[in-house]
């Protein structure tokens, strides 16, 4: 199967898999913006319902649209240089936002959980606004440089891109440091690092006052259950990036390390 038949085929697996991410993601925003709702742990996960949205909406062209057979020559051309060009930083960007998001929740439960004297101390809205923001300024910074990675050219008459700072050859030193180390130890290592140590320890916390349930109060058990689900939810977002860290390695040393396709099919 030739390369771009494969990412037709799987544009039109992305395309629904995308669209139910964002009704998803939207049914979440409205859920999580209700008075009743509104709480320390719901302000996070709005926060990370919107960075999942962005996310999303720039993958839509990224991993879907741009490979559909509804372009022409001329206008696929176009879509497919500005979306590596331009969409595809956005679209990292914005997954390292909902990437650091998902470790500030788990601290946050970790602090709940384990240190609950110290909640009203490091689990207010001031904080994690700051924290939120913060999380933002250095998505922006760690990812800007992928601005830079391809350039756009005209041949013909139709717009391509080609690599700039990603040509292994021209700039060995960027592709082994930036879009190899630097990549793994950020977007990987370190958040994932954090969220299995603050998991086990709220896992051995949990499991050391499962005895002491039926003494606690109605709130200390939604608290309790709050954290068991996003415990969950966590685990499976581990899970999933787990495949997406394997692939990143082996495409890295395989040398077909990239997904986005600098060919047009004809």
């Amino acid at each position: 199967m030739e390369s771009m038949d494969f990412h037709k085929i799987m544009a039109f697996i992305y395309l629904p898999t995308i669209l139910i991410g964002l009704f998803g993601n939207i049914l979440s925003l409205y859920a999580y913006s209700r008075p009743n709702r509104k709480s320390m742990v719901g302000f996070l996960l709005y926060s990370l319902s919107i960075s999942d949205i962005f996310m999303l909406v720039f993958a839509l062209p990224l991993f879907s649209i741009m490979y559909l057979p509804i372009w022409s020559d001329e206008q696929k051309s176009f879509v497919v240089a500005y979306t590596a060009k331009y969409v595809y930083p956005l679209c990292m960007m914005a997954k390292t936002c909902s990437l650091y998001i998902m470790v500030l929740i788990t601290i946050e439960r970790w602090i709940a959980v384990c240190r609950p004297l110290e909640v009203q101390i490091w689990c207010r809205y001031t904080t994690s606004s700051y924290s939120i923001s913060t999380i933002i300024v250095f998505a922006v910074i760690l990812n800007f440089a992928r601005f830079f990675e391809f350039k756009i050219e005209y041949v013909d008459g139709l717009m391509f891109f080609k690599r700039e700072l990603l040509d292994s050859e021209k700039h060995w030193w960027y592709f082994m440091f930036y879009f190899i180390i630097l990549s793994i130890i950020f977007d990987y290592t370190v958040p994932f690092a954090i969220m299995f140590v603050a998991n086990m320890l709220i896992i051995s916390e949990l499991r050391r006052t499962k005895k002491e349930r039926s003494l606690m109060t109605i709130q200390q058990q939604k608290e309790q259950n709050t954290t068991v689900m996003l415990l969950v939810i966590t685990i499976f977002f581990g899970f999933c990036h787990f495949f997406s860290m394997a692939l990143k390695i082996a495409e890295s040393f395989a040398g077909g390390f990239l997904t986005i396709q600098s060919e047009i099919a004809s």
